[in-house]
Protein backbone atom coordinates (compact mmCIF):
# COMPACT_ATOMS: atom_id res chain seq x y z
CA UNK A 1 0.00 0.00 0.00
CA UNK A 2 2.62 2.57 0.84
CA UNK A 3 5.65 2.09 -1.53
CA UNK A 4 3.38 4.30 -4.32
CA UNK A 5 2.84 7.06 -1.46
CA UNK A 6 6.55 6.94 -0.55
CA UNK A 7 7.40 7.34 -4.00
CA UNK A 8 5.04 10.53 -4.70
CA UNK A 9 5.69 12.08 -1.70
CA UNK A 10 9.87 11.60 -1.90
CA UNK A 11 9.95 12.46 -5.19
CA UNK A 12 7.72 15.80 -5.04
CA UNK A 13 9.98 16.52 -1.73
CA UNK A 14 13.40 15.91 -3.08
CA UNK A 15 12.93 17.63 -6.12
CA UNK A 16 11.83 20.89 -4.01
CA UNK A 17 14.62 20.44 -1.24
CA UNK A 18 17.70 19.29 -4.02
CA UNK A 19 16.70 20.18 -7.37
CA UNK A 20 15.52 24.16 -6.84
CA UNK A 21 19.07 24.73 -4.29
CA UNK A 22 20.55 25.15 -7.57
CA UNK A 23 18.32 27.62 -9.23
CA UNK A 24 17.53 29.79 -5.84
CA UNK A 25 21.46 30.70 -5.54
CA UNK A 26 21.34 31.19 -9.06
CA UNK A 27 18.35 33.95 -8.05
CA UNK A 28 16.38 32.85 -11.43
CA UNK A 29 12.65 34.53 -11.45
CA UNK A 30 11.58 31.52 -13.22
CA UNK A 31 12.90 29.32 -10.22
CA UNK A 32 11.00 30.99 -7.58
CA UNK A 33 7.85 30.60 -9.79
CA UNK A 34 8.13 26.83 -9.77
CA UNK A 35 9.48 26.55 -6.52
CA UNK A 36 5.86 27.93 -5.46
CA UNK A 37 4.05 26.07 -7.92
CA UNK A 38 5.99 22.81 -6.34
CA UNK A 39 5.28 24.04 -2.91
CA UNK A 40 1.78 23.88 -3.60
CA UNK A 41 1.60 20.35 -5.09
CA UNK A 42 3.44 19.11 -2.16
CA UNK A 43 1.17 20.76 0.21
CA UNK A 44 -2.10 19.27 -1.94
CA UNK A 45 -0.50 15.76 -1.81
CA UNK A 46 0.18 15.88 1.79
CA UNK A 47 -3.21 17.17 2.90
CA UNK A 48 -4.92 14.87 0.83
CA UNK A 49 -2.62 11.75 2.63
CA UNK A 50 -3.92 13.39 5.76
CA UNK A 51 -7.25 13.32 4.56
CA UNK A 52 -6.75 9.97 3.79
CA UNK A 53 -5.92 9.28 7.57
CA UNK A 54 -9.52 11.12 8.68
CA UNK A 55 -11.35 8.93 6.47
CA UNK A 56 -10.05 5.96 7.94
CA UNK A 57 -9.00 5.08 4.01
CA UNK A 58 -5.31 4.02 5.50
CA UNK A 59 -4.90 2.98 8.99
CA UNK A 60 -2.89 5.06 11.88
CA UNK A 61 -0.29 2.10 12.28
CA UNK A 62 0.01 2.42 8.30
CA UNK A 63 -0.06 6.21 8.61
CA UNK A 64 3.19 6.01 11.15
CA UNK A 65 4.92 3.32 9.22
CA UNK A 66 4.66 5.57 6.24
CA UNK A 67 6.17 8.59 7.95
CA UNK A 68 9.18 6.41 9.10
CA UNK A 69 9.67 5.38 5.61
CA UNK A 70 9.41 8.29 3.67
CA UNK A 71 12.20 10.14 6.59
CA UNK A 72 14.17 7.01 5.28
CA UNK A 73 13.77 7.20 1.59
CA UNK A 74 14.53 11.36 2.40
CA UNK A 75 17.94 10.65 4.11
CA UNK A 76 19.23 8.16 1.69
CA UNK A 77 18.04 10.26 -1.78
CA UNK A 78 19.77 13.45 0.54
CA UNK A 79 22.98 11.43 1.31
CA UNK A 80 23.37 10.18 -2.57
CA UNK A 81 22.49 13.73 -3.59
CA UNK A 82 25.15 15.44 -1.26
CA UNK A 83 27.73 12.88 -2.79
CA UNK A 84 27.21 14.16 -6.21
CA UNK A 85 27.34 18.22 -4.82
CA UNK A 86 31.02 17.28 -3.25
CA UNK A 87 32.10 15.95 -6.55
CA UNK A 88 31.62 19.32 -7.84
CA UNK A 89 31.30 22.51 -6.58
CA UNK A 90 31.37 24.85 -10.21
CA UNK A 91 28.08 27.41 -10.13
CA UNK A 92 25.06 26.28 -12.08
CA UNK A 93 25.61 26.21 -16.14
CA UNK A 94 23.33 27.46 -18.15
CA UNK A 95 22.43 23.69 -18.86
CA UNK A 96 22.20 22.21 -15.34
CA UNK A 97 19.28 25.17 -14.79
CA UNK A 98 17.44 24.01 -17.63
CA UNK A 99 17.95 20.14 -16.65
CA UNK A 100 16.96 21.31 -13.06
CA UNK A 101 13.89 22.87 -13.89
CA UNK A 102 13.18 19.90 -16.10
CA UNK A 103 12.86 17.39 -13.27
CA UNK A 104 11.28 19.80 -11.01
CA UNK A 105 8.27 19.83 -13.39
CA UNK A 106 8.68 16.25 -14.60
CA UNK A 107 9.02 14.58 -11.05
CA UNK A 108 5.74 16.19 -9.21
CA UNK A 109 4.28 15.16 -12.29
CA UNK A 110 5.20 12.18 -12.58
CA UNK A 111 4.76 11.93 -8.50
CA UNK A 112 0.89 12.91 -9.17
CA UNK A 113 0.59 10.21 -11.87
CA UNK A 114 1.72 7.60 -9.36
CA UNK A 115 -1.05 9.26 -6.95
CA UNK A 116 -3.74 8.75 -8.81
CA UNK A 117 -3.33 4.91 -8.60
CA UNK A 118 -3.23 4.56 -4.67
CA UNK A 119 -5.74 7.26 -4.49
CA UNK A 120 -8.57 4.60 -4.97
CA UNK A 121 -8.70 3.02 -1.53
CA UNK A 122 -9.83 -0.29 -3.51
CA UNK A 123 -6.45 -0.10 -5.43
CA UNK A 124 -4.28 0.39 -1.99
CA UNK A 125 -6.42 -3.06 -0.78
CA UNK A 126 -5.48 -5.11 -4.22
CA UNK A 127 -2.24 -3.25 -4.31
CA UNK A 128 -1.37 -4.78 -0.95
CA UNK A 129 -2.57 -8.45 -1.84
CA UNK A 130 -0.89 -8.30 -5.00
CA UNK A 131 2.48 -8.05 -3.48
CA UNK A 132 2.19 -10.92 -1.66
CA UNK A 133 2.48 -12.79 -4.86
CA UNK A 134 5.15 -13.90 -6.40
CA UNK A 135 4.61 -16.65 -8.85
CA UNK A 136 0.85 -16.55 -9.60
CA UNK A 137 -0.27 -14.89 -13.02
CA UNK A 138 -0.89 -11.38 -13.28
CA UNK A 139 -3.95 -9.97 -11.14
CA UNK A 140 -7.10 -7.68 -12.02
CA UNK A 141 -5.88 -5.55 -9.53
CA UNK A 142 -2.58 -5.16 -10.88
CA UNK A 143 -4.28 -4.38 -14.23
CA UNK A 144 -6.40 -1.85 -12.62
CA UNK A 145 -3.67 0.09 -10.87
CA UNK A 146 -2.50 0.80 -14.20
CA UNK A 147 -5.59 1.50 -15.81
CA UNK A 148 -6.17 3.72 -12.61
CA UNK A 149 -2.93 5.15 -13.53
CA UNK A 150 -3.77 6.23 -17.15
CA UNK A 151 -7.21 7.23 -16.74
CA UNK A 152 -6.04 10.16 -14.13
CA UNK A 153 -3.65 11.75 -15.82
CA UNK A 154 -5.86 11.73 -19.09
CA UNK A 155 -8.51 13.32 -16.82
CA UNK A 156 -5.73 15.91 -16.11
CA UNK A 157 -4.67 16.43 -19.53
CA UNK A 158 -8.09 17.21 -20.78
CA UNK A 159 -8.63 19.49 -18.12
CA UNK A 160 -5.14 21.10 -19.17
CA UNK A 161 -4.96 20.35 -22.76
CA UNK A 162 -1.59 22.22 -23.06
CA UNK A 163 0.29 20.51 -19.88
CA UNK A 164 3.52 19.35 -22.12
CA UNK A 165 4.74 17.89 -19.15
CA UNK A 166 1.80 15.42 -18.67
CA UNK A 167 1.95 14.79 -22.41
CA UNK A 168 5.64 13.60 -22.23
CA UNK A 169 4.85 11.65 -18.60
CA UNK A 170 1.73 10.05 -20.71
CA UNK A 171 3.55 9.31 -23.60
CA UNK A 172 6.36 7.55 -22.12
CA UNK A 173 3.71 5.86 -19.82
CA UNK A 174 1.97 4.55 -23.16
CA UNK A 175 5.16 3.69 -24.67
CA UNK A 176 6.20 1.36 -21.63
CA UNK A 177 3.06 -0.18 -21.84
CA UNK A 178 2.94 -1.39 -25.20
CA UNK A 179 0.12 1.21 -26.63
CA UNK A 180 2.19 2.24 -30.01
CA UNK A 181 -0.55 4.14 -31.17
CA UNK A 182 -0.96 6.01 -28.40
CA UNK A 183 2.21 6.57 -27.37
CA UNK A 184 2.74 8.20 -30.78
CA UNK A 185 -0.21 10.22 -31.05
CA UNK A 186 0.96 11.33 -27.19
CA UNK A 187 4.72 11.93 -29.01
CA UNK A 188 3.00 14.12 -31.65
CA UNK A 189 1.15 15.92 -29.02
CA UNK A 190 4.30 16.98 -27.20
CA UNK A 191 5.64 18.34 -30.49
CA UNK A 192 2.82 20.63 -31.17
CA UNK A 193 3.04 21.85 -27.62
CA UNK A 194 6.50 22.79 -28.53
CA UNK A 195 8.54 20.36 -27.17
CA UNK A 196 11.06 19.25 -30.02
CA UNK A 197 14.11 17.96 -28.09
CA UNK A 198 16.10 15.12 -29.45
CA UNK A 199 14.70 12.84 -26.56
CA UNK A 200 11.34 13.48 -28.07
CA UNK A 201 12.03 12.73 -31.53
CA UNK A 202 13.99 9.59 -30.78
CA UNK A 203 11.11 8.51 -28.98
CA UNK A 204 8.79 9.23 -31.18
CA UNK A 205 10.65 7.01 -33.89
CA UNK A 206 10.50 4.27 -31.06
CA UNK A 207 6.82 4.06 -30.95
CA UNK A 208 6.76 4.42 -34.45
CA UNK A 209 8.89 1.46 -35.36
CA UNK A 210 7.48 -0.62 -32.87
CA UNK A 211 4.06 -0.04 -34.24
CA UNK A 212 4.99 -1.35 -37.31
CA UNK A 213 6.35 -4.43 -35.48
CA UNK A 214 10.01 -3.45 -35.39
CA UNK A 215 10.18 -2.08 -38.81
CA UNK A 216 12.55 1.28 -39.17
CA UNK A 217 9.98 2.98 -41.35
CA UNK A 218 10.38 5.74 -43.67
CA UNK A 219 8.62 7.83 -40.69
CA UNK A 220 10.50 6.88 -38.22
CA UNK A 221 13.45 7.60 -40.11
CA UNK A 222 12.39 11.00 -40.43
CA UNK A 223 12.17 11.11 -36.97
CA UNK A 224 15.33 9.64 -36.63
CA UNK A 225 17.17 11.96 -38.42
CA UNK A 226 15.03 15.13 -36.65
CA UNK A 227 16.99 13.99 -32.94
CA UNK A 228 20.22 13.52 -35.05
CA UNK A 229 20.10 16.67 -36.52
CA UNK A 230 19.53 18.28 -33.24
CA UNK A 231 22.29 16.39 -31.36
CA UNK A 232 24.42 14.02 -33.33
CA UNK A 233 25.21 11.90 -30.24
CA UNK A 234 21.87 11.02 -29.13
CA UNK A 235 22.09 7.39 -27.92
CA UNK A 236 18.52 6.20 -28.57
CA UNK A 237 18.62 7.44 -32.25
CA UNK A 238 21.89 6.16 -33.21
CA UNK A 239 20.58 2.38 -31.83
CA UNK A 240 17.59 3.00 -33.74
CA UNK A 241 19.39 4.42 -37.20
CA UNK A 242 21.78 1.56 -36.83
CA UNK A 243 18.88 -0.89 -37.16
CA UNK A 244 17.28 0.58 -39.87
CA UNK A 245 20.53 0.87 -42.17
CA UNK A 246 20.68 -2.66 -41.42
CA UNK A 247 17.07 -3.84 -42.20
CA UNK A 248 17.48 -1.48 -45.82
CA UNK A 249 21.21 -3.68 -46.49
CA UNK A 250 23.22 -0.65 -46.13
CA UNK A 251 25.97 -2.43 -43.65
CA UNK A 252 28.01 0.56 -44.02
CA UNK A 253 25.69 3.27 -42.84
CA UNK A 254 24.54 0.82 -39.99
CA UNK A 255 28.54 0.48 -38.91
CA UNK A 256 28.65 4.30 -38.95
CA UNK A 257 25.58 4.72 -36.54
CA UNK A 258 26.69 2.12 -34.18
CA UNK A 259 30.65 3.37 -34.62
CA UNK A 260 29.64 6.30 -33.53
CA UNK A 261 27.12 5.06 -30.74
CA UNK A 262 30.50 2.68 -29.48
CA UNK A 263 32.60 5.76 -28.72
CA UNK A 264 29.74 7.34 -26.37
CA UNK A 265 29.47 3.81 -24.53
CA UNK A 266 32.76 4.70 -23.76
CA UNK A 267 32.69 4.95 -19.76
CA UNK A 268 30.37 1.70 -19.83
CA UNK A 269 32.55 -1.14 -21.02
CA UNK A 270 30.22 -3.93 -20.62
CA UNK A 271 27.45 -2.20 -23.05
CA UNK A 272 30.57 -1.13 -25.49
CA UNK A 273 31.08 -5.02 -25.80
CA UNK A 274 27.79 -6.03 -26.11
CA UNK A 275 27.17 -3.56 -28.80
CA UNK A 276 30.49 -4.54 -30.37
CA UNK A 277 29.52 -8.10 -30.53
CA UNK A 278 26.22 -7.41 -32.17
CA UNK A 279 27.69 -5.32 -34.78
CA UNK A 280 30.56 -8.31 -35.42
CA UNK A 281 27.75 -11.04 -35.94
CA UNK A 282 25.10 -8.20 -37.85
CA UNK A 283 27.61 -6.59 -40.06
CA UNK A 284 30.75 -9.44 -39.79
CA UNK A 285 33.08 -6.82 -38.50
CA UNK A 286 33.28 -4.32 -35.57
CA UNK A 287 35.75 -1.68 -34.14
CA UNK A 288 38.90 -4.17 -32.38
CA UNK A 289 38.86 -5.04 -28.97
CA UNK A 290 40.22 -7.55 -26.78
CA UNK A 291 37.44 -9.13 -25.35
CA UNK A 292 35.93 -9.70 -29.10
CA UNK A 293 39.46 -11.26 -30.06
CA UNK A 294 38.91 -13.76 -26.83
CA UNK A 295 35.42 -14.69 -27.47
CA UNK A 296 36.18 -15.27 -31.44
CA UNK A 297 36.97 -18.72 -31.05
CA UNK A 298 33.31 -19.48 -28.55
CA UNK A 299 31.30 -17.03 -30.79
CA UNK A 300 31.92 -18.01 -34.31
CA UNK A 301 32.37 -22.12 -34.13
CA UNK A 302 28.40 -22.79 -33.82
CA UNK A 303 27.02 -22.15 -37.28
CA UNK A 304 22.57 -21.95 -37.84
CA UNK A 305 21.04 -25.08 -37.89
CA UNK A 306 18.11 -25.72 -40.29
CA UNK A 307 15.30 -24.59 -39.33
CA UNK A 308 12.70 -27.42 -38.25
CA UNK A 309 9.07 -27.47 -39.16
CA UNK A 310 7.82 -26.66 -36.19
CA UNK A 311 8.90 -23.31 -34.37
CA UNK A 312 10.09 -23.72 -30.74
CA UNK A 313 8.17 -22.05 -27.79
CA UNK A 314 9.92 -21.14 -24.31
CA UNK A 315 7.52 -20.97 -21.81
CA UNK A 316 8.68 -18.77 -19.53
CA UNK A 317 7.47 -17.64 -15.86
CA UNK A 318 8.76 -13.89 -15.04
CA UNK A 319 8.66 -12.78 -11.48
CA UNK A 320 10.27 -10.01 -9.60
CA UNK A 321 11.51 -11.00 -6.13
CA UNK A 322 10.26 -9.42 -3.09
CA UNK A 323 14.05 -8.30 -1.86
CA UNK A 324 14.14 -6.06 -5.43
CA UNK A 325 10.36 -4.62 -5.59
CA UNK A 326 11.00 -1.29 -3.71
CA UNK A 327 14.23 -0.93 -6.52
CA UNK A 328 12.00 -0.66 -9.54
CA UNK A 329 8.97 1.24 -10.75
CA UNK A 330 6.16 0.00 -12.16
CA UNK A 331 7.00 1.74 -15.60
CA UNK A 332 10.27 0.24 -15.98
CA UNK A 333 11.03 -1.64 -18.74
CA UNK A 334 11.47 -5.82 -18.88
CA UNK A 335 12.95 -7.60 -21.28
CA UNK A 336 12.98 -11.45 -21.57
CA UNK A 337 15.71 -12.83 -23.97
CA UNK A 338 17.05 -15.93 -25.45
CA UNK A 339 20.55 -16.29 -26.20
CA UNK A 340 22.25 -19.23 -27.98
CA UNK A 341 24.69 -20.89 -25.62
CA UNK A 342 27.16 -21.37 -28.00
CA UNK A 343 26.79 -19.29 -30.84
CA UNK A 344 26.38 -15.52 -31.85
CA UNK A 345 25.90 -12.66 -28.49
CA UNK A 346 23.35 -11.20 -30.19
CA UNK A 347 19.61 -12.25 -28.99
CA UNK A 348 17.73 -15.03 -30.81
CA UNK A 349 14.27 -13.94 -29.20
CA UNK A 350 12.97 -10.54 -26.95
CA UNK A 351 9.94 -9.89 -25.21
CA UNK A 352 9.49 -6.68 -23.86
CA UNK A 353 7.28 -5.91 -20.82
CA UNK A 354 7.07 -3.67 -17.54
CA UNK A 355 7.11 -4.31 -13.84
CA UNK A 356 3.61 -3.56 -13.59
CA UNK A 357 2.73 -6.84 -15.95
CA UNK A 358 5.02 -8.74 -13.24
CA UNK A 359 4.82 -11.64 -12.28
CA UNK A 360 3.55 -13.17 -15.68
CA UNK A 361 3.73 -15.54 -18.49
CA UNK A 362 5.89 -15.33 -21.55
CA UNK A 363 6.07 -17.50 -24.82
CA UNK A 364 9.41 -16.85 -26.97
CA UNK A 365 9.18 -18.43 -30.49
CA UNK A 366 10.28 -18.09 -33.80
CA UNK A 367 8.35 -14.31 -34.18
CA UNK A 368 10.48 -12.97 -31.95
CA UNK A 369 13.65 -12.95 -33.41
CA UNK A 370 15.86 -10.04 -33.87
CA UNK A 371 17.05 -11.27 -36.69
CA UNK A 372 15.79 -13.70 -39.35
CA UNK A 373 18.85 -15.55 -39.70
CA UNK A 374 19.01 -16.15 -35.99
CA UNK A 375 16.13 -17.36 -33.97
CA UNK A 376 15.44 -20.01 -31.32
CA UNK A 377 15.13 -23.14 -33.90
CA UNK A 378 18.20 -22.50 -35.19
CA UNK A 379 20.32 -23.63 -32.10
CA UNK A 380 19.13 -26.07 -29.87
CA UNK A 381 20.56 -25.16 -26.44
CA UNK A 382 19.93 -21.47 -25.59
CA UNK A 383 20.32 -18.98 -22.52
CA UNK A 384 17.12 -17.31 -20.89
CA UNK A 385 17.33 -14.59 -18.88
CA UNK A 386 15.00 -11.93 -17.59
CA UNK A 387 16.58 -8.00 -17.33
CA UNK A 388 14.77 -4.61 -15.37
CA UNK A 389 16.04 -1.89 -17.37
CA UNK A 390 16.26 1.28 -15.79
CA UNK A 391 17.44 2.90 -18.64
CA UNK A 392 15.04 2.26 -20.69
CA UNK A 393 16.82 0.90 -23.15
CA UNK A 394 18.02 -3.17 -24.17
CA UNK A 395 21.73 -3.35 -23.37
CA UNK A 396 22.46 -4.05 -19.80
CA UNK A 397 23.84 -1.55 -17.58
CA UNK A 398 25.06 -0.75 -13.88
CA UNK A 399 21.63 -1.07 -11.77
CA UNK A 400 19.51 -3.18 -13.76
CA UNK A 401 18.38 -5.92 -12.02
CA UNK A 402 17.85 -9.42 -13.81
CA UNK A 403 17.29 -13.01 -12.83
CA UNK A 404 20.16 -15.96 -13.33
CA UNK A 405 20.53 -17.24 -16.25
CA UNK A 406 18.60 -20.77 -17.25
CA UNK A 407 20.00 -23.39 -19.66
CA UNK A 408 17.31 -25.00 -22.03
CA UNK A 409 16.58 -27.14 -25.27
CA UNK A 410 14.88 -24.90 -27.50
CA UNK A 411 11.94 -28.15 -27.60
CA UNK A 412 11.45 -27.71 -23.93
CA UNK A 413 8.18 -28.33 -23.52
CA UNK A 414 7.66 -27.63 -19.74
CA UNK A 415 7.65 -24.25 -18.19
CA UNK A 416 10.58 -22.10 -16.81
CA UNK A 417 10.68 -19.70 -14.31
CA UNK A 418 12.66 -16.40 -14.04
CA UNK A 419 13.08 -14.70 -10.83
CA UNK A 420 14.78 -11.31 -10.99
CA UNK A 421 16.54 -11.42 -7.77
CA UNK A 422 20.13 -9.73 -8.67
CA UNK A 423 21.36 -6.49 -9.35
CA UNK A 424 24.24 -5.44 -12.54
CA UNK A 425 27.06 -3.51 -10.40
Amino acid sequence: MTVFIIISIAIILVSIGLLLRPLLTERDSISYERQAQNIHFAKERLAELEEQLKNASISATDYEALKLEIENTLAEDIDMATQAEVKSDKPSTGSNRLAIAALCLGLPLAAFGVYMIIGNPASVTNEQASNTQNQAAPTSAQQNQVEALIRGIEQRLAEQPDDLEGWSLIARTYLSLGRYQDAQNAYLKVLALGGEKPSTYAALADATALLANGEITAEATMYINKALGMDQNNQQALWLAGLGALQRNDDAAAKDYWGNLLQQLSDMPEQQQELREIMAQSLGSAPAAPAVANNTNQTTTTQPKPSSNKSPALILEVSLSNELASKASPNDLVFVIARAKNGPPAPLAVKRLTVAQLPTTVTLTDADAMMAQFSLSAFPDVVVRARVSKSGQPVASAGDLQSAGIEVKNSHAESVSLTISDVID
